[in-house]
């Protein structure tokens, strides 16, 4: 039975997702109100960020870094959507190669923010 859960979840993640808390700037295509808010994770496939409201799985949204990079814009889907008491989860998937390409090198930075935050508290601990 756990083998079939665990195949299951190995199955479902193609990815590996870091967490990163990173700002984004998004909006809805076909929108012109930009919204604000945070990743919680991303991955070389996608990302999962908090919203303010629902979004609707299939909805196209253009997301943007810009304590990353001002000027990159990426391609998303809304796959998922999970209302929690205090926030909504976003679940996106990057819609080509050249946007997972992107969040990639923005994967990367979220993983040495990480890193150096790690180094960071264990300095000041000492």
């Amino acid at each position: 039975m756990l083998n079939k859960i665990l195949k299951r979840e190995r199955e479902k993640r193609k990815y590996i997702r870091y967490p990163a808390e990173v700002s984004i700037e998004y909006k809805i295509s076909g929108e012109n109100i930009e919204r604000n808010d945070y990743t919680k994770n991303i991955s070389f496939g996608g990302l999962c960020f908090q919203a303010q409201s629902y979004i609707e799985p299939g909805t196209v949204i253009i997301l943007k870094f810009p304590t990353i990079n001002l000027h990159s814009e990426v391609v998303g889907e809304i796959v998922w959507c999970s209302e929690k008491k205090e926030t909504t989860e976003i679940g996106v998937k990057f819609r080509n190669e050249n946007d997972a390409y992107r969040a990639r090198i923005i994967e990367e930075i979220c993983y040495l923010k990480n890193y150096q935050k790690q180094i960071f508290e264990k300095k000041n601990e000492n």
